[in-house]
């Protein structure tokens, strides 16, 4: 395999991305990820922008040139909430095979992502490289703490579905533990989950659900039921609704303990991740220590809220996401709405190189100006 750090002539953009998602995933120096990821950012950004007049536009504008890139800091980060304003495809609309779409709040429309048949393929195979080192590969019984309507039909999927299609890449078999009511309520069916145990209990299995429906429809439902299950040897993963949970007061160690307890598993057998829709396949995993870390592919910026500085380790800011996996919309760099703590730099316990973090909250909602003028064409005479 080519090496990522070392860029021969004869390498292409598409060799480059490859050899990132092909290799290990947490072995690579800080300094040199960096290095590597801003080289790419540089080629990507601009095929992208191509495709894509808004970004192209928003590029310019902002920032240096790309030329002048040397770290991922220098990519201008783009404000996720542009997506839910904007249709930023950088394909033409036949070369569309999917479209994703994020939750979304009253009043509020949601992201809008076009995905095409090269960028499915890189997010299929990072999801798995970033997940093989965190739970094996090793195809088991998928136990889907959701119900079958939130994947959905078609090409049209949420968040939930992404997921939750995702992570079905390690199943032997998927059952869903949850049933939808008439109301559009999400409730527990324990015949299926008793049955499912009952069956597989007693041998790996992976379970996934979002974080607030597994705490509050099935961690609540079967502690107030009574229903308490043995399988040592479950995974659970789970992604978003903490700030459902850090209203309600609930720690990351009790939701890891009183899971652990209804599962009869380890609490450390319950891995949170980090990601969004707007940069499906790539996530931000649980390490053994609790920190969240970068793939090779991927990494993180943390900005001071008002200087949009990078932070230095022990500092909170707003997360930055970067990646290399889209070609079909500007997914590059991404501003996201959460805030996190930046721990340190190719020093976490467990081993793994790069830079680690925590999330901490959501930032309080602001109206992002400027960006929206970028991109709104008729505003500078040009064509959309």
């Amino acid at each position: 395999m080519a090496d990522p750090t070392e860029e021969g002539p004869d390498m292409t953009l598409e060799d480059r991305v490859t050899a990132l998602i092909s290799g290990e995933q947490f072995a690579m120096p800080q300094r040199e990820k960096d290095a590597a990821l801003a080289s790419i950012m540089g080629d990507l950004c601009a095929l992208v922008a191509t495709g894509c007049p808004q970004y192209g536009r928003f590029l310019s504008r902002l920032g240096r040139p790309a030329s002048d890139w040397t770290s991922l800091a220098d990519v201008p980060p783009l404000p996720v909430t542009m997506f839910k304003k904007f249709a930023l495809s950088a394909v033409p609309e036949e070369q569309v095979v999917r479209e994703l779409h994020s939750s979304s709040t009253t009043g509020q429309s949601p992201s809008r992502i076009f995905i095409d048949k090269t960028t499915a393929f890189r997010q299929a195979r990072a999801l798995v490289s970033i997940l093989k080192d965190a739970i094996g590969g090793a195809r088991r019984p998928y136990l889907v703490l959701d119900v079958p309507e939130s994947v959905g039909d078609g090409d049209t999927l949420t968040a939930r579905g992404a997921a939750i299609r995702g992570i079905g890449n390690f199943a032997s078999s998927t059952t869903f533990a949850m049933r939808q009511g008439g109301d559009g309520s999400v409730n527990p069916d324990w015949d299926v989950v008793s049955a499912f145990f009952s069956e597989h209990g007693d041998q790996p299995v992976l379970l996934f659900g979002f974080t607030f429906i597994v705490w509050s429809r099935f961690v609540r439902e079967a502690e107030e039921h009574g229903h308490r299950f043995k399988a040592p040897h479950a995974q659970l993963l789970h992604s978003g609704g903490w700030k459902k949970l850090t209203a309600e007061s609930v720690s990351k160690a009790e939701f890891n303990e009183r899971t652990g307890a209804v599962l009869g598993m380890p609490a450390t057998a319950a891995l949170d991740f980090y990601g969004m829709v707007e940069q499906v396949g790539t996530v931000f995993v649980d390490c053994p220590a609790g920190n969240k870390h970068a793939p090779a592919f991927a990494d993180i910026v943390i900005r001071h809220p008002h200087t949009l500085e990078p932070v230095a380790p022990g500092e909170v800011g707003i997360i930055e996401v970067a990646s290399v996996l889209p070609t079909s919309y500007p997914g590059q760099a991404l501003m996201t709405e959460d805030q996190g703590e930046l721990l340190g730099v190719d020093d976490c316990p467990c081993g793994r190189l790069g830079q680690y973090f925590r999330f901490t909250s959501r930032v309080e909602r602001v109206e992002v100006r400027g960006c929206g003028d970028t991109f709104a064409a008729k505003r500078d005479g040009a064509t959309p």
